[in-house]
């Protein structure tokens, strides 16, 4: 059965596992998590931390902008960096999977704080949804697990996993209450859109030998 070997986060977190398949020598997987670098996006990921068997426990975003944010679209994108399949050549890309949920800021109340951590709410849920104040920071946590990604690379034969975390698009607000948002989003990053990749000189640098 495989297992996780160690784990360590400085500014990316990397995790090795021992895949055992039959007739094969076992090979290590790498998994490598960390924010992704968007100088223009309103709200910016600074931080991400692990806990246990929770790869994104919390990720830290901040505010960058002098206005109020209603909500905004955080996002993990998985995917098999050029030339990192675990047998045979393969330089291209290989998107495992992707994930994308709407986010609000959270009330750090007593209550409102023992009420989400009883449903272990997420992304704003749990009766503590609001404004995100202009150059505030909160966190955001999410639910993907380092023993889903290891799964999944022998799926995609990958012998290299790279998850990148960023913002999608971002709406504003009128003051400090919520209101009521038509059409397209008031920023978006159409990179995230196109090409479900935040970062394309991020995903060249994980490149495999």
């Amino acid at each position: 059965m495989s297992r996780a070997r160690k784990f360590v986060v400085v500014t990316a977190l990397i995790l090795t596992f021992t895949i055992l398949t039959f007739g094969q020598t076992p090979q290590p997987v790498q998994i490598v998590i960390d924010r992704v670098i968007q100088k223009d996006a309103p709200v910016q990921v600074v931080g991400i931390e692990g806990n246990g068997d929770n790869a994104l426990y919390a990720v830290t975003i901040k505010n960058a902008t002098d206005k109020y944010i209603q909500d905004f679209y955080i996002t993990w994108t998985a995917f098999r960096p050029v030339n990192c399949a675990a047998s045979g050549p393969d330089p291209r890309i290989q998107q495992m999977t992707r994930v994308a949920q709407s986010a609000y800021a959270v009330e750090r109340g007593l209550f409102t704080s023992l009420v989400n951590q009883l449903l272990h709410s997420h992304l704003g849920l749990g009766g503590g949804a609001r404004i995100l104040k202009p150059h505030e920071q909160t966190e955001i946590a999410s639910w993907l697990s380092r023993t889903a990604l290891l799964e999944m690379a022998p799926k995609y034969n990958a012998k290299k996993v790279r998850v990148q975390v960023g913002i999608a698009y971002v709406n504003f607000a009128t003051g400090d209450n919520f209101t009521n948002h038509n059409g397209p989003p008031d920023w978006r990053d159409t990179t995230v859109e196109q090409t479900n990749i935040l970062d394309a000189e991020d995903a060249a640098r994980q490149a495999c030998g």
